[in-house]
């Protein structure tokens, strides 16, 4: 099962740089913890909006 999961992020990331993204490793972790339910949705969502208003 743990294989599934990487594949499928292994997937994501390159289906994302395909589209002209550049996931970073802190991206990827923060995928990997909300498939792993260690954050929730909103989490996820709550620290990429956090961390797009510092960057701007």
């Amino acid at each position: 099962m743990e294989l599934k999961k990487e594949q499928a992020i292994r997937n994501a990331v390159a289906s994302a740089i395909m589209e002209g993204l550049h996931p970073t490793e802190k991206d990827v972790a923060r995928i990997r913890d909300l498939m792993e339910k260690k954050i929730t949705r909103d989490e996820f969502v709550a620290q990429i909006l956090a961390e797009v208003k510092e960057a701007s």
